[in-house]
């Protein structure tokens, strides 16, 4: 009987030597800031692909566009009129604008300023996706691994229930003591189906995010939750974002170009000319020539704009305030993001400190323990078991600590940590 103990445990503790926490697989050979190559996608790559092809960025772009092209329109030169009378005497001629007034000057200037502010719109969303994309390949990471401790924690529940069904037909073990194996087995096999389920869900969202929505066999994605230590720079951070924040920056130029358009909407009262060259053949006019000139303009006296001014008026009202919210919700997001990167830092390294080990410790007293006869089979289970949600613990700690630290470079607008090497 003291043999098939021996066996028992060998059978449970053989696949947890096999691996290390900081062990490679064959597709973990890239960091998570390497490039991509032929059979995979690096967290870079991945960046790099959604800032091209992610369907908010692609709208984004299209926004930039539209407002150059009402750049455009507003600087245009009006286009001259031609008219022709048939009576007699037979006269035609041409009308153009003098589009030289202050009304142009505005709004070609707030126009200007627009593109501006949409630009730094298309960086913000860049901002935003590069973020997106970070957790969501985390999450891919993540969900990778606790697929890959469901599946360890099953083999080992299947030896372990291979031990006991041995000493079942030996006499060492009764018969109902199979139970608790056995369920222990079904709760390993759904355990294992939940998280390959959660694993497909993440790389699919991934998809989504860099514009491949349909599923790929070949889609891997290469990386590792590996802990590299990162520093803040000693900078005030706040000062950092305060330059440097896309929907900052946006909604400060949104205060110019409406301050911009409340001056064009105050010209609309200043006319435009019309300037008037007519020529007739048959007969000259009263001064003695067969061409006349002529100047007109609209006459402010009914219509004084004042709907215009008071809708401009409005718009910078509402344009400072939008810039006074965006500030407060800077100052939060800076500040909250930089406690949760150092309170999952912390987290992190308490891990590194020692506490893994001293779980794997106590892992293997109970296996000691277990081939002296001075505990149960299944208390070696329990501390298997521990041992598997304390390491799901540490990857999931690893998993919040690098997307805080991308959410942290997102709060400030740049990059405080390099992190992928992306360009936004």
């Amino acid at each position: 009987m003291h043999h098939i103990r021996w066996t028992a445990c060998l059978l449970i503790v053989l696949p947890l030597g096999a691996r290390g926490l900081g062990a490679q697989r064959p597709d973990d050979a890239s960091s998570y800031a390497g490039t991509q190559v032929s059979h995979g996608i690096t967290l870079q790559a991945a960046i790099t692909l959604a800032l091209r092809h992610n369907p908010d960025m692609m709208i984004a772009r299209s926004l930039v566009d539209s407002a150059r092209s009402e750049h455009r329109i507003a600087r245009a030169l009006p286009n001259p009129t031609l008219f022709g009378n048939p009576n007699t005497p037979y006269q035609y001629g041409i009308s153009i604008p003098l589009d030289v007034s202050p009304a142009r000057v505005y709004r070609s200037r707030s126009t200007a300023v627009g593109v501006q502010a949409v630009e730094a719109d298309r960086a913000d969303v860049g901002r935003q996706t590069t973020l997106a994309v970070a957790r969501a390949f985390f999450d891919v990471l993540l969900t990778r691994e606790r697929e890959r401790l469901a599946t360890e924690r099953r083999d080992q529940v299947r030896r372990l229930l291979a031990a006991d069904s041995l000493r079942v037909r030996t006499g060492d073990l009764p018969r109902q003591n199979l139970a608790r194996s056995e369920v222990e087995m079904a709760r390993s096999d759904a355990d294992v189906a939940r998280s390959e389920v959660d694993f497909q869900l993440a790389r699919t969202s991934l998809r989504g995010l860099i514009g491949t929505p349909h599923d790929d066999t070949s889609f891997a994605v290469l990386g590792t939750l590996d802990y590299r230590r990162l520093d803040p720079p000693p900078d005030s951070l706040l000062a950092i974002a305060f330059s440097h924040r896309p929907d900052l920056v946006a909604s400060a130029y949104r205060v110019t170009q409406s301050r911009v358009a409340e001056r064009s909407a105050a010209a609309l009262n200043v006319p435009v000319p019309v300037l008037s060259f007519v020529r007739q053949y048959t007969a000259p006019f009263e001064s003695g020539h067969y061409y006349s000139l002529g100047l007109s303009f609209e006459l402010p006296s009914v219509n004084l704009h004042g709907g215009e001014r008071a809708r401009a008026a409005a718009g910078a009202e509402i344009a400072a305030a939008v810039h006074q919210r965006v500030e407060v919700q800077l100052d939060r997001d800076v500040n909250a993001s930089l406690a949760q990167f150092r309170i999952q830092r912390t987290l992190v390294e308490r891990f590194e400190a020692g506490l893994l080990s001293r779980v794997d410790a106590s892992v293997e007293a109970a296996r000691y323990a277990y081939s002296r006869g001075a505990t149960s089979l299944l208390d070696v289970l329990d501390a298997v078991r521990s041992q598997q949600d304390v390491r799901t613990d540490y990857y999931t700690a690893l998993h919040d600590y690098w997307v805080s630290a991308f959410a942290l470079n997102a709060a400030v607008g740049t990059d405080v940590f390099n992190l992928a090497g992306s360009s936004r």
